[in-house]
């Protein structure tokens, strides 16, 4: 545009911190930053930088974009030619929005052409409730003294608006009442202006309605409303009619709770070969689908029920974090690439304290491939009240008999931390995380987790001091093969350094910081020496699982100098993966699982990239794909063989088998969400429920198997794995209560292990394999 343009005079330009919370977290951005609005207009609100702010409103009076722009650069004294670069999309955006428009077009103002008292065609008006520049919305009373809302078109819309109007009200008939408001009249064609009259629904906007929840910190009566979200998108997805419009305001919510889904002027019935009406709606909640085809410039495809389930997905993670999955940007081409590339931000970046198996369902609706999401919006909608509903206890125990008899065993061990621990067979290391003390303090610090137990917390404390100053075969016992030249002189899980992680892990539980320094500088120490070998239990790879641990352990601080021994850890792996030649022809890495192959490689740098907010790199996708195409499938199973070679033997256990592998593909699923990473690890864990042979420990027995159809349950919220967890819980505790023998009091090999497992079964969604994942 060469001539005059000014701010529309209903434009708005507002600090954020003068919009009230429910407003401000739907729109994102940050202190300092503003608002740009024009109320009564279809297009949302933008924030936009304080410099931002400062150029329009040099267009509070008439001028040149040029002029505008000099002014800016001189007041703000910065180059004219880098302000023209930089303000381009935002000057586009606001002409191409009417924010900025023609002089004359200023007098246009918005506003209802009705008053309290109006009659049309009988119904008299209550109330206005929008204006738009194409429709109107009131509160009327009927003839009959009913309570309704009439949509009607403004005197200037043109007849595309009678149109929304037809199509609204046959999907309305359609429907027959909720989750849409009963359909009551209409009146098109003729003289006058074209309306509609529908059910009056008494209700709070889902966005208001979240807030005040969240205002009352009862984060139950929030989930609550959004599973009726669902139900109520489900139901209309049974009717084969696709919304369209997807958005907060959208949603009316009662006091009661009861769900009204509103506007249906863009709405169409999905499979139908008629032309669909154009597309419309507020762009954070459009499908990745969709904005590939606009930044693509091509026809975008029909809109389809597994789209809107996406908008869906962002509609209820926006009501339940305050706030959209991604930080969006103003500029269109960046948003649309911000929907089509970005990842949706953890739940802990938006404060929000919901549980890991909620986080995993919705961020399954988020899925970028229309392929990974749920089947149905009914499937998502049913998942999601799975993972909200409390266990039942009469249809689930919390602890079956054999596990509970072991459970009780393990804890008179763990309730005397001076007793002498005897062991039937060879002597084994009394003091490391894998086979001793360590372990046994770790076991007794998440059981204390678990329960909220502060006594078995204190005995947490008292095991690994007592492991600290461990005497008598520590570490190595060359009657078990655990030996210096066998499992090395750096690894937690076998050494010295797996003492100093536990008792950082609990130092920093209980905050003391002092005691958390100290044992992170041992392990920092402990961890320095030279290890050729690579692997996740011996070598480098298992002190960058340990500094991942710690890290998390920590809570929001990233202490520097454990984030640089990390990075270089990291690079020399990477370098590793880089060198090698294509998984399963040749090379130095002969094992595929994940205690001592490229599995655990990939899942140590996966989590530290996870860790550190970076996008893993190329090599690390290159070696997933060489991976997954060496999986043997056996109907809905998938599992690897321990070595890449002909005739070599599978396994069901976490070390070296399927178990192992569904850690991995539900990460790398998370990072990239390729649907084949979900369906690789659904496969596997249905190969580790299926198998048996490695008896009952978590490293290649039952107990581990169990805890990956619990991994699988957190990142998906699908109860059947959670009940496969307990069927492996109840065969680990039978076993161990049957064989006893061999290491029971070593956490990865035997009775330690499977007791941790039976307590946190007790809640299922913070469950995480000792040493290996977190705590959620």
């Amino acid at each position: 545009m060469q001539g005059l343009v000014v701010l529309h005079e209903d434009v708005q330009i507002v600090p954020l911190a003068e919009i009230p919370p429910q407003v401000r977290g739907q729109l994102g951005g940050q202190d300092g930053d503003f608002a740009l609005t024009r109320p009564f207009s279809r297009n949302p609100s933008k924030v936009i930088d304080a410099s931002a702010a400062s150029l329009l409103r040099q267009f509070r009076s008439p001028r040149t974009i040029v002029d505008g722009i000099l002014a800016y650069s001189k007041e703000a004294k910065v180059r004219a030619a880098d302000v023209l670069e930089e303000a381009y999309p935002l000057i586009e955006s606001c002409l191409r929005s009417s924010l900025l428009v023609e002089p004359g077009a200023t007098s246009e103002k918005i506003q209802p052409s009705l008053a309290p008292g109006d009659s049309i065609d009988g119904n008299v008006v209550e109330q206005p409730v929008q204006a738009l520049v194409d429709s109107e919305v009131y509160q009327v009373r009927t003839s009959s003294g009913r309570l309704a809302v009439l949509k009607i078109a403004t005197p200037n819309a043109g007849p595309a608006m009678e149109k929304m109007l037809v199509r609204e009200a046959a999907i309305l008939r359609l429907i027959n009442g909720a989750p849409a408001p009963a359909f009551l009249g209409m009146k098109t064609g003729g003289t006058g202006r074209p309306w509609l009259l529908a059910e009056w629904f008494d209700g709070d906007d889902a966005q208001t309605k979240a807030q005040k929840i969240r205002e009352t910190r009862v984060p139950a009566d929030l989930t609550t409303v959004c599973a009726k979200i669902l139900d109520a998108y489900a139901t209309l997805h049974e009717h084969g009619v696709i919304h369209g419009d997807v958005h907060p305001r959208n949603l009316l919510v009662s006091e009661s709770g009861e769900i009204r889904i509103i506007d249906f002027g863009i709405s169409h019935l999905a499979n139908r070969p008629v032309p669909q009406p154009p597309r419309a709606g507020v762009a954070f909640f459009f499908e990745p689908e969709y904005a590939q085809a606009i930044l693509d410039g091509v026809t975008p495809p029909a809109q389809t029920l597994s789209g809107e389930q996406f908008s869906v997905a962002a509609l209820v993670y926006s009501l339940l974090c305050g706030n959209n999955y991604t930080d969006f940007s103003f500029d269109k081409d960046t948003l649309l690439r911000q929907i089509v590339e970005d990842k949706p931000l953890p739940f802990e970046r938006r404060r929000a304290t919901f549980s890991a198996a909620l986080e995993s369902v919705v961020k399954r609706g988020l899925e970028k491939n229309p392929a990974a999401r749920f089947k149905s919006t009914r499937d998502f909608a049913d998942a999601f009240r799975a993972a909200v509903a409390p266990v039942s206890s009469a249809a689930v125990p919390a602890n079956d008999r054999e596990s509970k008899f072991l459970l009780d065993r393990v804890l008179e061990v763990i309730a005397a931390p001076d007793s002498p621990l005897t062991y039937e067979g060879p002597a084994s290391p009394t003091a490391s995380v894998t086979y001793g003390q360590a372990g046994i303090a770790l076991a007794a610090f998440r059981i204390a987790s678990a329960r909220d137990d502060a006594r078995l917390f204190a005995l947490a404390d008292a095991w690994v001091e007592r492991a600290a100053v461990a005497t008598t075969n520590p570490f190595y016992s060359a009657a078990v093969q655990i030996t210096p030249e066998t499992v090395g002189r750096i690894t937690p899980w076998h050494t010295a350094s797996g003492v100093s992680a536990v008792q950082a892990m609990i130092a920093s539980a209980r905050g003391d910081m002092l005691s958390l320094d100290s044992a992170v500088n041992r392990y920092l120490q402990q961890t320095s020496g030279d290890c050729v070998s690579p692997d996740l239990t011996l070598g480098r790879a298992s002190v960058l699982l340990g500094l991942t641990l710690l890290i998390e352990a920590n809570g929001p601080a990233r202490p520097p100098h454990l984030l640089e021994r990390g990075n270089q850890i990291h690079a020399a792996l990477l370098e590793l993966m880089e060198r090698e030649p294509a998984i399963g022809l040749g090379g130095s890495i002969v094992y595929l699982g994940m205690a001592h192959g490229w599995a655990g490689l990939l899942y140590a740098s996966l989590r530290w990239s996870r860790l550190t907010g970076t996008r893993p790199p190329a090599v690390v996708e290159a070696r997933l794909h060489q991976l997954a195409a060496l999986a043997r499938y056996s109907g809905n199973r998938a599992r690897w063989p321990v070595q890449a070679e002909p005739g070599a033997i599978t396994m069901p256990g976490w070390c070296n088998g399927s178990a192992g592998s569904v850690f991995l593909w539900t990460l790398a699923h998370s990072f990239f969400g390729n649907s084949l990473y979900l369906d690789l690890a659904e496969k596997s864990a249905m190969d580790a429920f299926a198998g048996s042979g490695g008896g009952h420990g978590l490293c290649c027995g039952f107990a581990g198997q169990a805890y990956a159809q619990l991994n699988i349950y957190n990142h998906t919220g699908e109860r059947v794995w959670l009940q496969q967890a307990r069927v492996l819980t109840e065969k680990a505790a039978a076993y161990g209560n049957r064989v006893r023998e061999g290491l029971p009091h070593s956490l990865y090999k035997g009775d330690i292990g499977v007791a941790v497992l039976t307590a946190e079964l007790e809640k299922p969604e913070t469950a995480a394999m000792p040493f290996f994942e977190s705590p959620r």
